[in-house]
């Protein structure tokens, strides 16, 4: 999925009525590019009334992720090889 499709999608499922998870299974394959679909993931919460709250991601893919970005918390899914972003809505 490139960045558009993914600000597209985003933009169409927000604002989310109260929690709200989005699950990637096609994973970026460069650390640089997943920082790209965060940032502009919390962007878009926030234009929206809503704020990411969860990061899952494999660790094991990306080891230089750490506990938080930008002040989200960070988890390992361990082997599941999806990217799961959970977002909630500021109501």
């Amino acid at each position: 999925m490139s960045l558009p499709e993914f600000e597209r999608m985003l933009s169409a499922m927000l604002p989310c009525d109260g929690a709200t998870a989005v699950t990637l299974t096609e994973l970026p394959d460069r650390r640089e590019t997943l920082a790209g679909m965060l940032e502009r993931a919390i962007g878009c919460a926030q234009n929206r009334s809503a704020r990411l709250i969860r990061i899952d991601l494999p660790k094991s893919l990306y080891p230089e992720m750490g506990a938080s970005f930008d002040a989200v918390p960070v988890a390992d899914c361990g082997d599941a090889g999806v990217v799961r972003l959970m977002f909630e809505s500021r109501a």
